[in-house]
């Protein structure tokens, strides 16, 4: 048999031209805009926050003493944090979101250290309320 008709040797490292045509495995990314390109730490803020957020509720409700006074209420301290860090993990995964996701995280920890005074704020306001409308008979 002759050389011309025999197909060349292919090593373990040297890709062919067949090989190195095919597009690499993973998801085809097309950039349109700037901002659009993939952040590749794109879940630090939602992780930091989905961490940070139910601890910090947690050391504000132990050094006010709230797990005795009013146990109840203090799920909505780690539950509403949660739940607005939940859009920064299904936002699109580009730098342009990059910001909307630290917003987020910033805001559900900012939640869980608020969440006691906020619950005692409106308490005082329905309780002004009710009593400026005649509503509390003694």
């Amino acid at each position: 048999m002759p050389n011309s008709t025999r197909r060349p040797a292919v090593t373990a490292g040297a890709p062919t031209a067949a090989a190195s045509a095919t597009p690499a495995a993973g998801p085809a990314v097309a950039v349109t805009a700037p901002g659009d390109e993939t952040d590749p730490r794109w879940w630090v803020a939602p992780l930091a926050a989905t961490v940070v957020a139910p601890l910090l509720s947690f050391l504000v409700a132990v050094r006010a003493d709230l797990f005795t006074a009013l146990p109840v209420f203090l799920i909505g301290g780690f539950v509403l944090p949660l739940a607005l860090v939940v859009p920064g993990w299904c936002l699109a995964r580009t730098r342009r979101r990059r910001q909307a996701r630290i917003n987020l995280a910033a805001l559900a920890c900012l939640l869980a250290v608020a969440y006691p005074a906020l619950i005692g704020g409106i308490g005082v306001a329905i309780f002004v309320v009710m009593l400026l409308t005649g509503n509390i008979h003694s």
